[in-house]
């Protein structure tokens, strides 16, 4: 491996520094074309090249695997970055173009993958704050269910979540909880209007 570090070091000695595109501390960055590469392959070897970076025929060995873009890169990549193997989880995996997008920006730079969120619903509801016409109406409904409050059972759940079940539109404004949690909170204010 060091005289291939040094063979690779002596042949991008030759070039500009204009054309060292594609160097990384000293050496040349390593290219590996993935099999799903047909065609197109001379012109992008040319390129790297041209520009300071080496081709090789070991994807052990490169800094950068290539993929073409009809090719579900994202599976690629996730097969290399979850891998046990170290030179797997170091190797990046970019689309074929993104020999012609380093050329065009004038630097050799890799964009982080986007991060996706889980599957699933999304995440937690928009509070909606509560207003004096559902203090109304929960006062309203309150009254019909335990009109005395020596009855007991306002602060239970059941009566808060038949409230939220009840095809009341006013009501799937707000969760059963917090429905319970503003008579509680709210309760000397409510009460009278009971």
């Amino acid at each position: 491996m060091p005289f291939a570090d040094a063979a690779r070091r002596s042949r991008s000695a030759g070039t500009n520094a204009e054309d060292a595109l594609f160097m990384k501390d000293g050496y040349p960055v390593t290219f590996f074309f993935h099999p799903s590469v047909r065609e197109g392959r001379d012109v992008l070897e040319q390129e790297i090249t041209r520009h300071g970076g080496d081709v090789c025929e070991d994807e052990q060995q490169a800094n950068v695997i290539l993929v073409d873009e009809e090719a579900d890169i994202e599976h690629i990549r996730r097969r290399f970055y979850r891998s046990n193997v170290l030179w797997q989880q170091r190797v990046y995996i970019e689309p074929r173009d993104f020999v012609r997008r380093c050329i065009r920006a004038g630097k050799y730079e890799h964009c982080p993958p986007s991060k996706k969120g889980m599957p699933g619903a999304p995440g937690r509801r928009v509070r909606i704050p509560f207003t004096a016409e559902d203090d109304e109406h929960l006062a309203f409904y309150i009254a019909t269910v335990f009109p005395d409050v020596s009855d007991g059972g306002r602060s239970g759940n059941l009566i808060y979540k038949e409230l939220t079940e009840e095809l009341v539109q006013w009501a799937k404004r707000h969760t059963w909880h917090s429905w319970r949690e503003r008579y509680k909170t709210n309760r000397v204010r409510l009460d009278p209007m009971i």
